[in-house]
């Protein structure tokens, strides 16, 4: 029941930061999205290794990557994207579609290992489409980046099926290349906004050797 809930709010913070425009909101409801994501582990399966993955998306998903994302935007000045590629109303509608289409596809799945809640498949895939639209639609570096970590989400909820099998390295050192890979870019968002006044990732088209 705990685990159920905790999935169908981690999808419905996905839908909002979807159609949220303000840089600082998204950012603070993607920090409660992790928050909400780190306790899955202990609801799927409890005991050390679920404990370690839990404090380390606390550190990591919560607090350090906000925390850089926030500095960012102080940085370079933006407080929203203004111009997205597709209109807000109509990214939440494709969102609802591409949801849709996810639950489709996860009730048609035969995995070989047993879920602990049968919305889990369908909610992983949910937010990874949630991020993955939130990356293709918006210009703002900062906007795709936040976009990246939520289609990561996705995938983490994904990988609790194996949680028992997973090696705990191997997940610690995926959240640390997502870490080292945010910091990239802020240091990329930084440079862009320097040179060209925005961060829009428009601007990398008018980059030359």
């Amino acid at each position: 029941m705990w685990l159920d809930l905790a999935l169908i709010l981690i999808v419905c913070l996905g839908v909002v930061i979807l159609g949220s425009s303000r840089l600082g909101t998204m950012i603070q409801l993607f920090a409660a999205q992790s928050l909400v994501l780190s306790a899955t582990p202990l609801l799927v399966h409890p005991g050390k290794h679920a404990v370690v993955m839990t404090m380390g998306t606390l550190i990591l998903k919560v607090f350090l990557m906000p925390n850089l994302l926030s500095w960012a935007i102080r940085h370079v000045s933006i407080r929203r994207e203004v111009q997205p590629l597709v209109g807000y109303g109509k990214t939440l509608m494709l969102g609802g579609f591409l949801m849709g289409v996810a639950f489709w596809i996860s009730f048609r799945l035969e995995l070989p290992v047993r879920e602990t809640s049968n919305l889990l498949v369908p909610c992983a895939f949910s937010v990874v489409m949630v991020g993955f639209l939130l990356l293709v639609s918006r210009f703002k570096a900062i906007t795709q980046v936040i976009g990246y970590l939520v289609m990561e989400n996705g995938i983490f909820l994904f990988a609790l099926l194996l949680l028992e099998k997973t090696p705990l390295l191997v997940e610690m050192g995926i959240l640390l290349d997502i870490f080292v890979g945010v910091l990239i870019m802020g240091i990329v968002v930084n440079h862009i906004n320097q040179e060209f006044g925005s961060a829009s990732t428009v601007n990398l088209t008018n980059l030359r050797d």
